[in-house]
């Protein structure tokens, strides 16, 4: 019987007020249509990059790891530097630091980087070695221009070109000491096979050392890919997906007319309550 009583309350309450909510409701509408119309419309651009800072500076080893990654943190955070410049207005910075026109920089209205993940087979999140950049640009000539001037702002930034100078100097010496380090190995096998049975205590015993140098030589082959890998591929940034250039800007109607709308529709069913409640009491 109560709940009976609540909805013919409620029920009687749209009845008389229902006039005024779908003014205040229609106003949203309208109010967020003519805000549309004027807000300058954006090109909502993403790109999937991936640094190699973090195992420039030897911060995270990837065998160290159950699931080998390079951390994309220092990366991420040079970006969101960059977009709590944008955040503040501050475009003359902003064009600095890319080293573009102040017209280019103007148009860029947000810039969010954020980390990439991956569920296990566990169904845990497991970081990918990559992450994504994500640019609302007003102008989508703009958008060629900012993806070469992020590439440069990696690569001029002082501290991580120090960095990849460094990794680019030891790679070669370390490739060339695994080399000697392999062609030793190698000859000590060859002399270890080459030996007799007299010369030996005992045969399998000669085999058991020449397979442990054959896994040895084997390991040191895999490392040298795996440097030769890195230097091929690993850069300051690089982009795994770059922005693609929509010819369409992002549209927003329908989220700016739903969200005003539904904003003035529940200030109007307030605003109505109290209206409600004065006219009863002044009865």
């Amino acid at each position: 019987m109560d709940i009976f009583n609540l909805l013919k309350s409620i029920l009687n309450f749209y009845q008389r007020q229902w006039k005024f909510i779908l003014i205040l409701l229609l106003s949203g509408a309208i109010l967020g249509f003519v805000y549309d119309m004027v807000k300058a419309p954006y090109y909502e651009t993403s790109a999937t990059v991936t640094s190699g800072l973090s195992y420039f500076e030897g911060i995270i080893d990837p065998n160290e790891l159950d699931y080998p990654i390079i951390d994309q943190k220092i990366a991420i955070n040079m970006v969101n530097a960059l977009a709590e410049i944008v955040d503040n207005n501050e475009y003359e910075i902003l064009a600095k630091k890319l080293n573009i026109e102040l017209e280019v920089a103007q148009s860029i209205k947000f810039i969010e980087a954020e980390q990439l993940y991956e569920l296990d087979l566990e169904n845990r999140r497991q970081k990918l070695s990559q992450f994504l950049i994500t640019a609302r640009i007003t102008d989508n000539n703009s958008i060629r221009i900012f993806s070469d001037a992020l590439l440069s702002f990696f690569n001029r930034n002082g501290y991580s070109n120090k960095n990849y100078q460094l990794f680019q100097e030891q790679s070669p010496k370390f490739l060339n000491y695994i080399d000697n380090e392999i062609v030793d190995l190698r000859a000590y096998r060859n002399s270890m096979l080459g030996k007799t049975e007299v010369e030996l205590s005992s045969i399998s015993i000669a085999n058991d050392k020449s397979e442990v140098l054959q896994n040895q030589i084997i390991q040191l082959y895999e490392k040298r890919q795996s440097i030769e890998r890195n230097i091929e591929l690993l850069k300051p940034l690089s982009y795994v997906s770059n922005f693609p250039v929509y010819k369409k800007p992002k549209d927003r109607t329908l989220f700016r007319i739903g969200i005003l709308s539904g904003l003035f529709f529940f200030m109007g069913i307030v605003i109505a309550m109290f209206r409600d409640v004065n006219a009863i009491l002044r009865k």
